[in-house]
Parts: C-alpha cells; structure tokens; sequence
C-alpha cells in the first residue's frame, strides 16, 4: 500500500481498515530508545528494525507514531513524566522470580474465556516484573499467571503480528481489567492492530486507573486513527499534556501536527512544529521531529525549506528511523 506521499508503509496491514483518505502520517511521535518497546520474549529479537514500529495505516507514515505505542517499559528507566511515583513497568518485564497472589483475594469472575488464545511457548517460562506482580495480586493466583501470560505474549507479537497481540491484549485485559498496567498493555496492542476505538476504551481505563498521563500522545493520535483530528486539537490542551516530561511534549506536538494536517491546516501544522528543539542534535526523538517538520514544510508547498529539513533528519537519523534519506533523493 503506498500512501499519497508515494511511500510504502513500513508495515503491512491487510487486515486492517483502509486509511488512504487520510493525510501522510509523518507526524506521529515516537520514541526511539528500547525503553519504549515491550519486552521480547526468549524467542525473540530485540533489534530495533522498522518492522518495530508501530502498523502504519493506509496512507500513514510510520515516522509520527508515538512511541507510547507500544507498552513502556518504566523499570528500564522512562522518560515518562509520573512525580513521585514509584517505577512501575508499564508492560511485563523480563527476569525476576515474580509470584502472584493471596489465594483468599480472588477474582475468578472471567477466568473462563471464549476464544482465549494459546499461550505461545516462547513465554511460557518468561515472568512479569515484581511490581506488575504485586499490582495484580488481587487476583487468584492462577487468573494473575495466565494474565501474566497474555501481556508476555502480547509484547512478543507486537512486532511480528499485531493482530496476535491484540488478541493477547483482549484476554489480558479480560482477566485483569482492573489493573491500570494490565489496560494499558491492551491499549497499546489495539493501537498496533489498528483497533483504535479499542485502544481509546482501554488506555482511557488505564488512565482513570492510574492517573498516568504518558499514554496522552497514543490517546491523541488514536482519535486521529478513528477520524477525530479535532478531538486530538483538544486534548493538546488538557492540563495532562503540561505534567508530560520533554519527549511526551514533543510527541504531542508531532501528533497534533499531524491532525493539523489532517484537517488540511498544513501552515498550522508548520507552525506547531517550528520550535527550538528542531535544533536538537541529541535526543531520541530529534530525527523524527525534524523529519516532522520538513513533511510538513512540503506538505505546505515550502520544498525549498523542506529539502533543508529533510537533510538535517538524515544527518542524526544514525538508525534509520525514517525515510529521510529517500525524501532527499525523491525531491
């Protein structure tokens, strides 16, 4: 599928709703480190690939995703913005001897699922991190260990097989709703299958839950997924945005240009993106602002400046996160 910038999609996604009436997406955030994506099973590569992003839709591009996208990994050290907070993971984490729960505290009501998914032997011996242990300790203990299972899997699919990890995300969530990470981890998954409707239902859970405001930018952009680029305009200014750390801020800038552009505003989605960390040279997230910024340049017929801005993103792109090499090549 090639969308209406000439470009092909990073991932494929068949089976997911055809997007193409929508804007190229180059103005989803997303944050390049490991600490953002969900812990790989033993069977799994942890390679940072394109395919690692997050599914693009018909006519988006993958480069302005937030990189929320996929559940973060707080115990790895997030740049998300939550106070005082103890570190909680965002997503099952790899390692420790984690045990789940008080037999007496039981929450079996749905343990029994239709249509469960199997549990795919790659994570079958993998253990969530000890604070998701204890947050899901409310439940028996073999609900929490299946749960516990579900997000294990759900983070090793993400990659490979979004709809797969949905799948996951659904069951997890369906044994543990209570749970703010748990929802989380859904929300995320539905993201990456495209269900964005899904997605908005349980990362709106998930911040009721938690008050964790980090999921804002996949929030935002998921309105923009269902055909609500307004909705996405608003929340830029819901005091959550204002608790966010400098990579979330810079991730709703990009979402928000992007339904700016969405809504065919493309000087104020110029505008959003002009700023002072375009001169950025460092930080995660400074090719794919640039690259941002230079998509929307062209997008406002400013090829000259768009040309400038593209090179300037290939320049720091040391991993290749977008396409800015080809953009270059291409004008």
């Amino acid at each position: 599928m090639v969308n209406d910038s000439g470009r092909t999609p990073r991932q494929s996604g068949s089976d997911k709703p055809d997007r193409s009436d929508k804007p190229d997406r180059s103005d989803k955030p997303r944050r390049s480190s490991s600490s953002s994506r969900p812990p790989s099973g033993s069977g799994r590569s942890s390679g940072s690939s394109s395919s690692s992003r997050p599914p693009s839709g018909s006519g988006r591009s993958s480069s302005d995703r937030p990189s929320s996208s996929r559940p973060p990994s707080r115990s790895s050290g997030s740049s998300s913005n939550r106070g005082d907070r103890p570190d909680r993971g965002d997503r099952p984490g790899r390692g420790g001897s984690a045990r789940f729960g008080k037999d007496e505290q039981r929450d079996d009501r749905r343990i029994e699922l239709k249509n469960e998914p199997a549990i795919p032997e790659e994570v079958l011996n993998e253990t969530v991190d000890p604070d998701l242990a204890r947050e899901m300790s409310s439940l028996s203990k073999e609900n929490a260990e299946r749960a516990a299972q579900h997000l294990l899997a759900a983070a090793f699919f993400v990659d490979t097989d979004p709809r797969r990890a949905h799948l996951h995300g659904v069951a997890a969530s369906a044994r543990a709703g209570r749970v703010g990470r748990v929802r989380e981890v859904a929300g995320y998954a539905a993201y990456h299958a495209r269900e964005f409707e899904i997605a908005i239902r349980e990362l709106r859970a998930a911040n009721r839950i938690s008050g964790d405001g980090s999921m804002w930018p996949v929030l935002a952009d998921s309105e923009r997924g269902i055909g609500r680029p307004e909705k996405a305009i608003e929340m830029a200014k819901d005091p959550q945005v204002k608790l966010l750390d400098v990579d979330g801020q810079i991730e709703m800038k990009i979402v928000v240009a992007g339904a700016r552009r969405d809504l065919k505003q493309t000087e104020a989605a110029v505008a959003t993106l002009k700023c002072a960390e375009l001169e950025n040279e460092t930080a995660s997230w400074a090719p794919r602002l640039r690259y941002a910024y230079a998509d929307a340049l062209e997008a406002n017929g400013d090829h000259k400046n768009a040309q400038k801005w593209f090179v300037k993103s290939a320049e720091i792109d040391i991993n290749q996160e977008t396409d800015a090499n080809e953009r270059i090549k291409s004008n």
